[in-house]
């Protein structure tokens, strides 16, 4: 016991040890290289951590104003170059350089064999080419897709009209309703909302994004992965087993699949995978497919694909609930093009500008994911004036960017008619308006996150009108995790007519 303790303590100064001269040595590299974005001061082995806010995204717009729009901060071990301005963040992330991600982001902490967050550029260039061939070969952009979620929101808005009008905790129900999308995307099948594995995955996935921040602990300090007291200390532990209990049902669901897989009646995103799979690996024994990758997919789907959305339409109901006004234009435009006789189908944004501006200025105004998950160069290159060499860990802030008031009139206040043509018949983008990333390494299921924000929203508000509990004012309180949530709130939704 005794020589196990003195062996931690070694392994333990070396450690710090090694921190520390990695800070001392980027601090030297910094200061004197002046073609390096310039940044503040940190101390040693914690950098500028104990300056930062749990609103990461608004310290970096704060340091942006003092530093310059591209500035570097040292956090823990790592030092980040952070993108305040989209003409930066469009020239970074169009150079290949910048497609890799860092030897260590929040999703490391799992092992996991995720392409689209943790791995190398080739196996993510491979699994996003099938990931988008196929969502269209199941139904994004015609039918099917739409029509499972359409499906799914008529269980959803039954539920709501349980609660007769009763003050609720819409997340609860619209954890499960979001999640199931991806179930009958993934798996082919949707749960019934008691379902054991419906709550497992849905307390699994609260458990993990607790711990997956794009500041989270484990990215800056990485060496804490193998200090199991640190790990329980900051419940991280809890995090990674339902990270695994997750993953273990999502093994289930692919042993079900090769046992049942039909080649010529492909049901969902793990039948196509297999097909692929196999295929692939007949002509090429080094392909990046097989079946931990499978997994690793499943469960960006699922962390990617459910969480986002569902942090999207919360933000557009509390929105509309303080802004009642903004709430019944958008109801009057459903009436008149639904005429309150039928369901919504996507192609019915086209005629419902004002609603589809609302979403966009809902998503510009509190920004979903306001720090993309960190880029790291492959090579020396540059951004604007600024060298940056190989193994540099870089950073977008799209807060800075959607409040940017170079860009937008009044970017504080909740104004949809900023994404409106003149004459209100039509909608106009901004290249300074990035709610997924930009690039190609943007979010692959962009046009599904689209269409579910918009069903929901308008089958909400066809159906109800949203209002916050008496004597309760809007406070927009959120934090910081994955994405920008909203804290727990109550709302009533009364059934209209």
């Amino acid at each position: 016991m005794v020589i196990q303790l003195s062996n931690f303590k070694t392994e333990f100064q070396i450690t710090i040890g090694v921190i520390v001269l990695v800070f001392i040595i980027n601090f030297i590299f910094n200061r004197f290289n002046n073609k390096f974005p310039p940044g503040p001061i940190g101390f040693p082995l914690l950098g500028y951590i104990p300056f930062l806010t749990r609103d990461v995204h608004l310290k970096f717009t704060e340091l942006g104003k003092k530093y310059g729009d591209i500035f570097s901060v040292t956090l823990g071990s790592v030092t980040l170059v952070v993108l305040n301005k989209a003409e930066d963040i469009r020239e970074a992330f169009a150079k290949p350089e910048f497609n890799a991600r860092p030897p260590h982001t929040s999703f490391s902490i799992f092992d996991d064999k995720s392409p689209f967050f943790v791995s190398g550029v080739r196996i993510w260039q491979d699994q996003r080419r099938f990931v988008v061939h196929s969502l269209k070969n199941l139904g994004l952009g015609r039918t099917k897709i739409e029509g499972q979620i359409q499906e799914e929101i008529r269980e959803f808005i039954n539920i709501l009209k349980t609660y007769r009008g009763d003050p609720m905790n819409l997340n609860i129900p619209l954890t499960s309703s979001m999640s199931n999308n991806i179930c009958s995307l993934a798996f082919g099948k949707r749960y019934d909302y008691d379902d054991p594995e419906r709550k497992m995955l849905d307390a699994g996935l609260h458990d993990v994004i607790k711990i997956i921040g794009q500041t989270a602990s484990h990215i800056f300090f990485p060496w804490i992965r193998h200090f199991p007291f640190i790990l329980k200390m900051l419940k991280y532990d809890e995090g990674v087993k339902a990270f695994r209990r997750s993953h273990s049902l999502f093994w289930k669901k692919l042993e079900e699949h090769k046992e049942t897989i039909d080649p010529d009646n492909i049901r969902d995103f793990i039948d196509g995978y297999l097909i692929e799979m196999r295929q692939r690996q007949k002509n090429d024994p080094y392909t990046t497919f097989n079946e931990e990758t499978l997994i690793g997919c499943v469960g960006d789907l699922f962390g990617a694909g459910s969480e986002s959305v569902r942090a999207t339409v919360s933000w557009c109901v509390y929105i509309m609930a303080a802004f009642r006004d903004v709430q019944k234009k958008v109801q009057q435009e459903i009436s008149e093009v639904l005429l309150d006789e039928r369901e919504p189908e996507f192609l019915d944004q086209k005629s419902m500008p004002y609603t589809h501006a609302v979403i966009l200025e809902v998503m510009r105004w509190k920004s979903i994911v306001p720090l993309n998950v960190p880029r790291y160069t492959t090579a020396d290159t540059t951004i604007g004036e600024y060298k940056i060499p190989k193994g540099t860990t870089v950073m977008a802030n799209f807060w800075a960017v959607h409040h940017d008031p170079r860009h937008w009139e009044d970017p504080d206040s909740f104004l949809p008619e900023r994404f409106l043509e003149p004459d209100r018949k039509s909608i106009r983008k901004s290249s300074s308006y990035m709610p997924f990333s930009v690039g190609k390494r943007a979010c692959p299921g962009e046009t599904m996150a689209y269409m579910e924000v918009f069903l929901y929203f308008v089958s909400i508000l066809q159906n109800f009108n949203v209002m916050l509990p008496k004597e309760v004012k809007p406070t927009f309180e959120a934090e910081l995790t994955v994405t920008y949530q909203l804290k727990p709130y109550l709302v009533q939704f009364i059934p209209r007519n």
